[in-house]
């Protein structure tokens, strides 16, 4: 079951940096690309999680993108024997969001669409020719340090991530 799901993963970051959709036009910035680690969640109401579940997020100078984060900030459920029961697979890949595609930049708004996604009601909306499963985010990069809010109409919409490089202390610029 282990090794289905790191099979999975590979999955998930191959389809994001194979390019198997068309090139992207508009590019996101150089600042951006690269991988980022959460450091914090905050929510809509203004409550903030300092100790976040992992939650890594990469983008590609030439368009492309994936996230995998754990909500929360109690730990996944492990499994407690050599079979996993019906339930502990359930908690256990519940607790995860997963999705890898294209993303552009225009000013300090970022949108992104999954080609594929853990979730399969928002990957079944993936439209090569429109934006049919795009969801919009602002950021800023300031200090080393990445801030993004999801804005309205997506499942996040209000929540804000804040990220940092991995291997770097938050607050210092690679």
């Amino acid at each position: 079951m282990r090794s289905a799901f790191f099979s999975v993963l590979c999955l998930l970051l191959t389809g994001a940096l194979s390019g198997v959709w068309q090139p992207v036009e508009a590019q996101g910035p150089q600042e951006l690309a690269g991988g980022w680690i959460v450091t914090s969640w905050t929510a809509p109401d203004g409550a903030v999680n300092s100790s976040p579940q992992r939650g890594l997020f990469l983008f590609t100078a030439t368009g492309q993108y994936s996230m995998m984060y754990v909500p929360g900030s109690g730990p996944r459920p492990r499994y407690e024997g050599e079979t996993q029961t019906d339930a502990e697979t359930l908690a256990a890949y519940g607790s995860l969001i997963a999705n890898s595609g294209r993303y552009t930049v225009e000013g300090n708004t970022i949108v992104y669409e999954a080609f594929v996604a853990k979730d399969p009601n928002y990957m079944g909306d993936w439209n090569i020719q429109e934006q049919g499963n795009a969801v919009t985010m602002t950021y800023g990069i300031e200090d080393g340090t990445l801030t993004l809010k999801w804005g309205e109409g997506s499942r996040s919409a209000g929540m804000t991530a804040t990220l940092r490089r991995p291997g770097q202390p938050q607050g210092q610029q690679r």
